[in-house]
């Protein structure tokens, strides 16, 4: 195991611009940037600790939608689904394969989409997919949300 890891790295960063750097700082402009630096690497600290399961699970939670979704959709459609449901690998999977991964799924939802834009809001299908979205919200909010913690710019 490597020591320090990235979120040790990170954490120190963070402290040495905010009680090192940004206290010695008098242009405004500059200390607004010292705020900003540090709340972005703070981000990337929660989204280096979360995104890998975060992604595993909503590329999983979206294929059972797509495959739900894969009867209704109109013919030209179908053959997406079948391509993004077909490409899934086993056991471990870094981070960059679960993003084109992701990628790929959220085109066939896309597509997936627009084709049964004219169901109503309350149909299952409508329905599957707001829930995914909803619970795809809810997995990034360590990142997007809950990692804006220090000071504001």
């Amino acid at each position: 195991m490597i020591r320090p890891d990235v979120d040790d790295v990170l954490a120190v960063v963070i402290e040495t611009i905010e009680r090192e750097i940004a206290p010695t700082v008098d242009d405004e402009h500059a200390a607004s940037l010292c705020r900003t630096v540090a709340q972005l690497l703070r981000s990337t600290r929660a989204r280096v600790a979360h995104e890998g399961e975060a992604l595993s699970e909503d590329n999983r939670q979206l294929r059972s939608v797509l495959a739900g979704l894969r009867d209704a959709v109109p013919a030209p459609v179908a053959p997406r689904i079948d391509a993004v449901l077909a490409d899934e690998a086993a056991g471990y999977r870094p981070v960059t394969d679960l993003q084109r991964e992701a990628v790929a799924l959220r085109r066939a939802l896309v597509e997936a989409m627009t084709s049964l834009a004219s169901e109503t809001d309350d149909s299952a299908h409508q329905q599957a997919i707001r829930g995914y979205l909803h619970d795809e919200l809810e997995r990034q909010r360590p990142w997007l949300v809950d990692a804006y913690t220090g000071p504001r710019r």
